[in-house]
């Protein structure tokens, strides 16, 4: 997953979940809020801290909670994953340029030296010049 493809994925899955009192305008009554719903009263939706502070707001409607910041959340974590991978890439083919050998780079990833060597050999989109 690139940044921008995670980046607007996270823009419409917050427009989808807003907290109601995320608009600024009526931010100025609950400067608490957290701007991310995670229950929905019909079409109103609240942050946690907005609803547990909600006085008349969904007395009427049944709660139906939201996944919207488990999502938010997993979005940001597959980003920090995909850029924590190419980082381990990029340090993987530094370190074998530099001289590491299979097994050492294998004991450094915790993983066996075909492992690392395929995994280098496999994100390196300009072949395997790096694998003698």
């Amino acid at each position: 997953m690139t940044e921008p493809s995670a980046l607007s994925c996270r823009d419409a899955l917050a427009a989808q979940v807003r907290c109601y009192y995320a608009d600024p305008d009526k931010r100025v009554e609950r400067p608490y809020c957290q701007d991310i719903g995670v229950v929905a009263y019909g079409v109103i939706v609240l942050c946690q801290s907005c609803d547990t502070m909600r006085s008349a707001v969904g007395w009427t409607e049944v709660a139906a909670l939201l996944p919207g910041a488990e999502l938010l959340e997993l979005i940001d974590a597959a980003t920090k994953l995909a850029h924590a991978e190419d980082h381990v890439g990029q340090a993987l083919r530094q370190a074998r340029v530099a001289g590491a050998s299979w097994t050492k780079l294998g004991d450094a990833l915790g993983i066996s030296w075909q492992a690392a060597r395929s995994r280098l050999t496999n994100d390196d989109k300009g072949g395997t010049a790096l694998v003698p």
